[in-house]
């Protein structure tokens, strides 16, 4: 999840879009639990899983705040504490920043700045990540750290199908949206929309980024698949996946 989910804010009344900030600011409260400088990697993206996180977590359990930041100096903010159910996803986000972070120090078709970003970031993510493992054990590490080594694998191998990566990283989605699920029934239905979202995401990132990676020569499977990105009749079947991927969720 890397900047595509955010709420629609004019479609919303103003206590939804305050509620929804306040849980944006309580994820990012909980991911300074594992490390101060970790939390500029939060994007909105992790604040739906956190919706369902509080969803599957009892009322008694969860308060609000108001706090400051660094972001937010000089007034505090409501955020939202919702205990460990939100300090799971928190943990899934830390993760997923340090494995980011890996996989781009690797990354060739990357370039220099790139590269030279992430390995200095990379010592705060990796302290975060030692904190995650000493607090909750290592079975969300592992789930993680194997999904994004076979989404390097297809990349790797220059796989010319976008639905390839996008399954991959739609199982990794569906498994951080069960972290908080109480039962089976939650669980199916939590990860079957999160499995839907994290493809609408890959898909809508490498149809984003195919004029760039065309200029730079990155990898991306639609261009392999496409060849011309001006053929809009290849962009309409693309709109069209899109929106079944999310009709589905």
């Amino acid at each position: 999840m890397f900047g595509y989910v955010k709420a629609l804010s004019s479609e919303l009344k103003v206590k939804q879009y305050e509620l929804y900030k306040s849980v944006y600011c309580g994820l990012c409260h909980h991911m300074k639990k594992r490390g101060r400088f970790i939390t500029f990697s939060l994007s909105y993206d992790f604040v739906l899983p956190s919706l369902f996180a509080l969803a599957f977590t009892e009322k008694e359990k969860i308060s609000f705040t108001k706090k400051r930041c660094l972001a937010h100096p000089f007034k505090k903010r409501p955020a939202v504490d919702g205990g460990d159910a939100m300090q799971s996803v928190a943990d899934a986000a830390v993760l997923l920043v340090y494995y980011k972070l890996l996989d781009d120090r690797s990354d060739r078709d990357g370039g220099f700045l790139k590269q030279a970003a992430s390995s200095l970031a990379l010592p705060f993510a990796r302290s975060a990540r030692k904190k995650v493992i000493k607090a909750r054990g290592d079975s969300l590490d592992l789930m993680i750290k194997e999904k994004m080594a076979t989404h390097s694998a297809v990349e790797n191998e220059k796989c010319d199908s976008v639905y390839e990566g996008a399954k991959i990283f739609g199982e990794l989605c569906g498994e951080i949206f069960t972290v908080c699920a109480k039962n089976e029934a939650d669980k199916r239905c939590a990860y079957e929309i999160g499995y839907r979202v994290g493809r609408w995401i890959y898909i809508t990132d490498a149809l984003d980024d195919m004029e760039k990676d065309k200029k730079s020569g990155s990898y991306n499977p639609l261009l392999l698949s496409a060849g011309d990105i001006s053929d809009e009749g290849f962009k309409e079947s693309i709109q069209l996946s899109l929106s079944l991927e999310l009709s589905e969720s």
